[in-house]
Order: C-alpha cells, then sequence, then structure tokens
C-alpha cells in the first residue's frame, strides 16, 4: 500500500472517522532535527518499518518518507522535535482492519523543549500492563503514560519510574532508563511491555562497539537503588542523569497522587560519576552517524 504523507506545514484534514483517533491504530516517532538534520534517522526508519510490519501495516513507500522527513527538517532553523504519526486510514466502524487500505502518516514540527541538567524522579503508583504483542511499539495507545505523567506533575517531579505487574523496572513514562553498578551499565529487559526506544538501541549498539559491558534484564527497583549512576534516555533529549530519585511509602492509590505524599517519601540520591564520560562518547558516536540511510 502507498502511504499518504500529510504535512503541519501544508493545510491538512484528516476523516473523523480515521482509525488513528476512534482505535489508536498507528504507531509514531518523536525525532531529533539538529543543523536540518535528522538523529539517527535510519534506526528511526527501521523502529517504524518494525512496527508497521506487527501491527499488520503493509507500507511499500518508505522512501518518500525519508524524503519528507529530510525535506521537513531541512526547513529548521534550529533544534526542533519532528514527529510523524501512521494511521491506518479511514474505515468503518468495527475493530476489523479490512475496511482501512489507505494509511496516512502525519509530520509534526515543534520546537525542542530545554534539556535540564538533571532530573528528579520517583517511583510511579500502577503498574505498565503487560503484553508481549505489542511489547517495544510506540503505539498510539498511551493512556498508561498519560497517567503516570499526571502524577509526575502531582508530585513536582521530572519523572516517575514505572514498574510492570511483577514489580520489575521498565522505564519512565517518556524515556529508557539505565544505570550503572560495580563496573556494569544495566536495563530493562522490555519483552513483556515498555517502547524499546531508538536512542535506547543506539546505546546498546555503541556499548558493544566498545566493549563497554550492558546487562539486559528483569530487575527490581532495588537494584537501581544501590547504583551509582542513573539516567534517562529518548531520541529528543538524548541522556538525561537523574541526581534523586524519591520513594512512595503508600502504593495504595495507584492512579492519584498530592504533593502531600511527597512529605511520606524518602529520597536516595546518586553521584552520577560515569555519566560525563558516556554523554562525550555519545556525542563523538552521534558525530560519525550519518543523517539519513
Amino acid at each position: 500500500m502507498k502511504l499518504t504523507i500529510l504535512s503541519s506545514n501544508t493545510q491538512t484534514s484528516i476523516s473523523i472517522y480515521d482509525r488513528a483517533f476512534n482505535y489508536g491504530d498507528g504507531f509514531f516517532a518523536t525525532m531529533r532535527s539538529t543543523n536540518q538534520s535528522i538523529q539517527l534517522l535510519d534506526l528511526h526508519i527501521q523502529r517504524l518499518k518494525s512496527d508497521a510490519s506487527r501491527l499488520g501495516f503493509s507500507i511499500d513507500n518508505w522512501d518518500v518518507l525519508v524524503d519528507q522527513l529530510e525535506a521537513e527538517a531541512s526547513l529548521c532553523s534550529c533544534d526542533a522535535v519532528i514527529k510523524v504519526l501512521i494511521s491506518r486510514g479511514e474505515g468503518g466502524r468495527g475493530y476489523s482492519q479490512l475496511t482501512a487500505q489507505s494509511p496516512i502518516a502525519l509530520i509534526t514540527t515543534s520546537p525542542l523543549p530545554c534539556n535540564p541538567s538533571s532530573f528528579r524522579v520517583s517511583v510511579a503508583q500502577g503498574f505498565l500492563a503487560e503484553q508481549p504483542l505489542l511489547a517495544g511499539i510506540k503505539h498510539l495507545n498511551r493512556l498508561e503514560q498519560i497517567l503516570f505523567k499526571r502524577q509526575a506533575e502531582a508530585l513536582g517531579v521530572d519523572d516517575v519510574v514505572c514498574l510492570d505487574i511483577h514489580h520489575y523496572l521498565v522505564e519512565t513514562s517518556s524515556a529508557n532508563l539505565f544505570w550503572y553498578k560495580d563496573g556494569k551499565w544495566f536495563t530493562p529487559e522490555l519483552s513483556r511491555c515498555g517502547v524499546n526506544g531508538v536512542f535506547r538501541q543506539f546505546l546498546l549498539a555503541m556499548f558493544a562497539q566498545h566493549d563497554i559491558e550492558c546487562v539486559i534484564g528483569d530487575f527490581s527497583i532495588h537494584e537501581v537503588l544501590a547504583a551509582d549512576s542513573v539516567f534517562i534516555c529518548n531520541a529528543v533529549r538524548g541522556v538525561i542523569p537523574v541526581n534523586e530519585m524519591l520513594l512512595p511509602m503508600n502504593r495504595k492509590n495507584y492512579l492519584t497522587v498530592t504533593p502531600q505524599a511527597l512529605c511520606d517519601e524518602s529520597a536516595i540520591r546518586f553521584t552520577n560519576e560515569q555519566c560525563p564520560a558516556i554523554q562525550s562518547l555519545i556525542t563523538s558516536q552521534l558525530q560519525r552517524v550519518a543523517p539519513a540511510i
């Protein structure tokens, strides 16, 4: 199928029967444009293709999407966020995909958010649902992340660290998680839930290339509390060290929290001595990565 590409830079309209609006039937990527080119564009396209395949999208003109993304980046006078949202397109009532045969991509451009030097996080109340069929995919069903972001805002922290139903670490509401202890880096396994972020993929490849040990597995919150260095990462913000993690004492109310809850929390602080070296390596590595596939 041919992907119809729409841009927020031109006047667009999308049907009220579009399946992204009605069912969240689609997926997306959020990219960073720097110096009028998209960082890690090849990885973004690979992940979009993978998500399309897993969700049953048949798209055969990816090269046109790449050309349009590069054209959008060339129009950015400063660093920006470029998002591409792919929907299965207009379809009839009901869950069946058979009536939707015209997928669309909507490209939007936004200013790059300010990047803090470090994050203050808490542990989320409630859990990410386990669904291996969707694990790793950046699909359009983001209600869990909206609820977790609401918690972070109510607590006055930058983000919350999310656990799965087995109480294993997964990610934050908008980023992947890494930590350093005893000469090794660690990051959670994402085969049951979570998003396999492009920057996470980039870091794992970089670690392997430079013989930096990184262990992927199931870890409890106690593992990260004993860490020397902790950071979160995504394709827009890159790496941000976590300088402080709050530990909620009361997990009975899973959906809402109040600032008063902070009075009942203790805090763990991290030295983050290993983060500058990693950030320096990332900078040099990104300079070697071609901006397009």
